[in-house]
């Protein structure tokens, strides 16, 4: 049985490679549980610092593996338990799986460290969700991003209206996300879906590079600055000044800042040991 998600971890970097090639790494219910449960474990490894999420072979995320929709996968423990039960097929059960599902972008979007997308060919339905619900977007020549959801008749999961009315704004968003057109890689460049596009053969490269860039930094900075981000997108001006204070005064009481101010005055790169 051929394994739904591959996990390498280098110098902090953890990279998540989505491996169902022949389908372009379409979405299944063992790749979604088996990925829900390597980003549990990212966020809360204080061994990795930075999350690249990517596919194997030519594709980043065809979306989900529609062929299987409506089918519980015997791997699916939880499905499988109740398989037999007429209520599980019903749409409050169906709400609460498809609900549970978007624990997956939550993550990417939340963890308290940078997680980066590395594209290459289409990242479509799921897979433009999962690459926009990341911090940063790394797109080869090929990529593409397409929502897909209303050539399906669906409305879309796992956060996509959300970060796409982020990301795009919401005149670019109605018609990315009602239209269902493809989004080539120089437009996703303007419109700002992504934050770099670079030739195939420089892709891993380029983005390795900036990971290696965003892992020296300091980690417990890292998550603060992340959380005083996501506090921006939706809590009034007095909330965010609140918290950002607080995370400044976390901050300073790090071992990593005293570290950053000693090697400022000394003028020499710093160390961080994510304390």
């Amino acid at each position: 049985m051929t394994t739904p998600v591959l996990t390498d971890l280098e110098d902090g970097i953890l990279t998540i490679r989505l491996n169902n090639p022949a389908m372009r790494n379409a979405l299944s219910q063992p790749m979604g549980a088996e990925l829900m449960a390597e980003l549990r474990d990212a966020a809360n490894d204080p061994g990795i610092r930075v999350v690249i999420l990517t596919g194997v072979g030519d594709a980043f995320c065809a979306g989900a593996d529609v062929s299987k929709l409506g089918i519980l996968d015997p791997r699916d423990k939880v499905s499988a338990k109740w398989a037999g039960d007429p209520i599980m097929q019903g749409a409050e059960q169906r709400h609460l799986r498809i609900k549970a599902n978007s624990e997956i972008a939550t993550l990417l979007h939340m963890m308290g460290k940078p997680t980066i997308a590395m594209v290459r060919g289409p990242a479509a339905g799921a897979g433009l969700s999962m690459a926009i619900a990341c911090d940063f977007r790394f797109a080869s020549e090929s990529a593409f991003f397409t929502s897909a959801f209303s050539k399906i008749g669906a409305s879309g999961d796992l956060g996509c209206a959300y970060y796409l009315h982020q990301l795009v704004g919401p005149t670019k968003a109605r018609e990315i996300l009602m239209l269902s057109d493809k989004v080539y890689a120089d437009e996703a460049l303007r419109i700002g879906l992504v934050s770099k596009v670079f030739g195939d053969d420089r892709l891993l490269e380029e983005t390795m590079a900036f990971a290696r860039r965003l892992a020296s930094g300091p980690p417990i900075a890292m998550r603060y600055i992340k959380k005083n981000l996501i506090a921006a997108e939706d809590i009034d001006m007095d909330r965010y000044f609140e918290q950002e204070a607080a995370s400044m005064v976390r901050c300073f009481q790090t071992e990593d800042s005293k570290e950053a101010i000693k090697a400022f005055q000394e003028k020499r790169p710093a160390t961080f040991k994510g304390m």
